[in-house]
């Protein structure tokens, strides 16, 4: 088999099914099969799968056990030489198969995600975050400085969105990779419960498999955060534990007491932020 496509669903049914009928409409000349990983929906998802997607493979968790871990359960039984990311709340587009067949030297790809009005979600091709690009992200200084690369680093906002070429970082949204890839480092690090794990991912397939690559002539238009803006308070503590972990997972032991005490409270204090400004809304 070719291709094994992996969707975590939570809550999402309409998009859900607009999703799967995008795959089968558009990936028609390619062995494939889709693995549907609901964490525990109450909108009847899965009985709109298994009426209207019977050849779907359906994993029904009782429980939201979270991103990484709904996506290793559909690692594991996938049979696909080529694997894939995809989240439900996506319209695909078929072009990254043929990337990955003609260019043994990728290991990864993905393609450039789009918002409903058709503007660029820098998510999809950026740099991974270090303790200095992030605090030129999260303190503003990239609304100022916007033609400066090195202010822009992680999210490469200063450079053409239509290159394709290789990148650090990609979107959990919707990336593909060999088998190969999935034998080498395993799936997703099931400490990240939402958040983070995608750019967490990328950082070990750059560092053991090989390049990763943007392909800006694949496209999808990714309807972001559907799930996410169900739980907004409990999404702003996933992403802000996200970074911490992060940051601990890769740069803690780099740095001193003081330096890391620093980035913790930094990250805190954005996560107050962010939780006052919620408030107002």
């Amino acid at each position: 088999m070719k291709l094994s496509i992996i969707i975590v669903n939570w809550n999402t049914k309409d998009l859900l099914r607009q999703t799967l009928a995008s795959v089968f409409k558009e990936t028609a000349n390619i062995d494939f099969e889709v693995i549907v990983v609901d964490n525990h929906s109450g909108d009847s998802s899965q009985v709109m799968v298994k009426n209207e997607f019977p050849q779907v493979i359906l994993i029904e968790n009782g429980d939201n056990l979270g991103f990484s871990k709904a996506n290793n359960q559909g690692l594991a039984i996938a049979r696909g030489d080529y694997l894939m990311y995809l989240n439900s709340d996506v319209i695909v587009l078929e072009k990254l198969v043929a990337r990955l067949d003609e260019h043994a030297e990728a290991a990864m790809v993905g393609p450039k995600l789009l918002n409903a009005d058709m503007t660029f979600q820098h998510a999809c091709r950026r740099n991974l975050p270090d303790p200095i690009n992030s605090f030129f992200h999260l303190f503003g200084l990239t609304k100022i400085f916007k033609k400066s690369k090195l202010v822009n680093a992680y999210k490469r906002a200063a450079e053409d969105e239509d290159e394709t070429g290789p990148t650090e970082g990609l979107s959990g949204a919707a990336m593909m990779f060999r088998r190969s890839v999935y034998e080498k480092i395993g799936g997703l690090d099931e400490d990240f419960f939402m958040y983070g794990e995608d750019l967490d991912f990328c950082k070990r397939v750059g560092e053991n498999c090989g390049i990763i690559v943007y392909v800006s002539e694949a496209r999808i238009i990714h309807l972001y955060g559907a799930s996410s803006k169900k739980r907004k308070v409990g999404s702003l503590f996933n992403f802000y534990d996200a970074m911490w972990l992060y940051y601990k997972k890769h740069f803690y032991t780099q740095h001193n007491v003081l330096v890391n005490g620093v980035i913790w409270m930094g990250i805190k204090s954005r996560l107050a932020v962010a939780l006052a400004a919620n408030s107002l809304k």
